[in-house]
Order: C-alpha cells, then structure tokens, then sequence
C-alpha cells in the first residue's frame, strides 16, 4: 500500500443529537472502538447544539477544557489525530441565529466566512489539515446553477481558502447526490473559479456514484485538484433524478424515494463502487492524503459499519496493494 495514503474514520456515523451520541461515555466507547478497528484519525462534524460535546470549540472547552486536553483524551483513546473537519453551512445553527446559508448568495458570504473560521481556528488547534466544505445547497432550494451563482459560490470558497490558509489549512469542497451541482463540466469551471493553491476537491466515492457519476474516471479527469477522500458505498442511482424532490434529504435520501430504497449508502465492498480500481488509479496518479472511511446512515455504526469497512481495508484494498 502506498504509505502517502493515511486512513481515517468519520464521527458523523454516530448522529450527534438530542438522544444519542450526546455523552462522554458515548463518544470515549465510540472512538475506542474506531482505534481498535485500525483508523488511528478520525474527520470531526461542525455541529449545533450543546448535545454535540465534539462538534463546536465551546463546547469542546466545556468538556475537555481546551483543544490541547482533548487532544491528549484523544491520544488516551487510541486516536492520534483529527485529520479533517466536515462544515456544512446550509445547516441551521443556534449559535449562529440562521437556517443555512448559502454560498450562490453573495449577502451570506460573510457570514459563511465568519462560521467556517471558528471551526477552522479549532481544526488548527487540533492538528488538522482538511476543511471539508459542503459547497452548494441541494438542488430542489436552489435549482440549476447559472454562471452568476457558480461565481458567487467560487468567490465564497476562495475566501474560505484564503482564511483557512492563513491557518495552515486547506479547504476542500465535497460535493453530494443532492447537491445544486449536477456534472462534471459545471464542476470543471468551478474549480477554474477556485483558488489552485487553497481550494481542492473532496471526493465522495458513495454521494458521487448516487449522483450518477463514475467516480474512477472523474478522479482521473480531476485528480490534481482531489486532495481528500470520503469512502463508502453506494447501493443504489438515482436514475429517477429524484434530487429534485421537495425536501430530498428525507423524501429520497431518509424515505427510499418513490423505489422505496431501504438504504442508498453501504460498507466498502457491498455495493456500486468499484474501490479496486479506484485505488489503483490513486496510486498511479501518485495521491498522496487522507482517506477517510464511513458508515454513513447504517443501522449499527459499529457491527455493520466500521468492523465491516476495517476487514474490507486490511482483506481486500491493502492485501492487493501487495
């Protein structure tokens, strides 16, 4: 295995929210868990909300006192670092008094900027490399893009880029199967639109595949601009072009949509994604980054998720790497 590919786990398998993932107790077993499965490094989620004791600095500092003694609790339980941290902006924010932002809209940038640099001075603290961003609204708030919002939303992430930077960070953009963004020549002229040096890509191998895309030729045509890695995957398309439905992230996404799709995403190995072949042409192309694996939406995070996706790494994608 080419030793530039550095493993991680995303926590947001664990659903930080009023009834679970909530307690220290919580997320010590949980983190454990992940060091004991072989992924040293985990991707933090930006949360709202006091029940969220790893998604917010404040809250960070309530628990653990500061981001150097969560570190070393970190450390106690097995993880070594936080590679990343995952920002969505089109999300409500108590802290922030708003119900999403939007990166299309120009009044909302300053906003977005203000948000993402209090998760990204807390990801420098922390060690981290990645602000992972979500960069468009779904489709069905804000409909096909023009050439005016495609610019308004280069503009908003090149300021990103530019403070997190500053910060000794680079952000990444991830784009999903809801996203406003549909194909692969809109997000060839975003990325013209984006700062080279502060502003990358993340790739989804499941959102992608739902998306309808073959993520193994959309990373050869856009390999030198991804720098950060989301895997699972994908059990299902959306050939209904069901992303434009009224509230998708529940009508398709949570509900199975109008085919009733008990589960769109699925451990590595299980479903669409050729991941064979896709890390043959990372190694190839020579990345050199983090890979950070998930369990997004299974039913028992740890049993069907991250003991499933760890036997997967080591069984298959490492043993061929040989």
């Amino acid at each position: 295995m080419n030793q530039q590919i550095k493993w991680g786990y995303g926590v947001n398998q664990w659903k930080a929210g009023f009834t679970s993932f909530a307690r220290l107790e919580e997320i010590e077993r949980a983190l454990k868990v992940t060091a004991a499965c072989g992924f040293a490094a985990v991707e933090l989620n930006a949360g709202s909300g006091r029940w969220d004791p790893i998604g917010r600095p404040e809250n960070i500092a309530i628990n653990f006192g500061s981001a150097t003694h969560f570190r070393l609790k970190l450390k106690d339980w097995g993880i070594d670092r936080v590679a990343s941290t995952f920002f969505d902006p089109t999300l409500m924010s108590f802290e922030e008094l708003h119900f999403g932002l939007m990166s299309t809209q120009p009044a909302d940038h300053a906003r977005i900027v203000a948000q993402a640099r209090l998760h990204a001075e807390m990801l420098a603290e922390l060690g981290g490399e990645f602000l992972v961003v979500r960069p468009f609204p779904s489709f069905w708030k804000e409909g096909a893009l023009n050439a005016e919002r495609l610019a308004a939303a280069a503009d908003c992430w090149n300021q990103v880029g530019a403070m997190a930077a500053a910060l000794g960070l680079k952000t990444v953009l991830h784009v999903d199967a809801l996203s406003a963004l549909r194909g692969a020549d809109e997000l060839e002229q975003l990325m013209a639109l984006c700062d080279g040096g502060s502003v990358g890509l993340a790739f989804d191998t499941a959102e992608l595949t739902i998306a309808g895309h073959d993520v193994v030729a959309l990373y050869r045509r856009f390999h030198a601009r991804v720098w950060h890695f989301h895997f699972k995957d994908a059990l299902a398309v959306d050939t209904l072009d069901e992303y434009k439905l009224q509230n998708a992230e529940r009508a398709m996404i949570a509900a199975g949509g109008e085919r009733e799709i008990p589960r769109w995403f699925g451990e590595m190995g299980t479903g669409l994604v050729d991941f064979p072949a896709l890390m043959a042409a990372m190694r190839e192309l020579g990345y050199a980054g983090w890979v950070i694996v998930e369990s997004d939406k299974g039913p028992e995070p740890i049993a069907s998720g991250m003991m499933l996706n760890s036997w997967y790494r080591r069984n298959v994608l490492e043993r061929a790497a040989r």
